[in-house]
């Protein structure tokens, strides 16, 4: 939240995720006022689907793919309350 990552307008941003929290059996990645792409595991080249919000199982991974439309701040967390007030949280902010 005090660093956040800079991104270009318009420019295509690619985030891998995985789970590998041990004692967690799942966790989540939800992007604030944007859709992304969805690639299950990364082994294709078409998305499983357009969202805000993905699920992830132990060792579950995947690939998340957007571009930001129009400048500003955007926050994405884990969507179990229990994570964000641990600390989950960042935001992208779009110049």
């Amino acid at each position: 939240m005090d660093r956040p990552i800079a991104a270009k307008l318009g420019e295509l941003v690619r985030v891998y995720v995985v789970n590998v929290l041990k004692y967690d059996l799942v966790n989540s990645f939800h992007l604030h006022g944007n859709l992304f792409d969805y690639y299950p595991t990364g082994t294709s080249r078409t998305p499983s689907e357009l969202t805000d919000t993905v699920m992830f199982c132990q060792g579950q991974r995947g690939i998340l793919e957007w571009r930001f439309p129009h400048p500003g701040k955007y926050m994405f967390h884990a969507h179990q309350s229990e994570f964000t007030e641990l600390g989950w949280q960042g935001i992208f902010e779009v110049a």
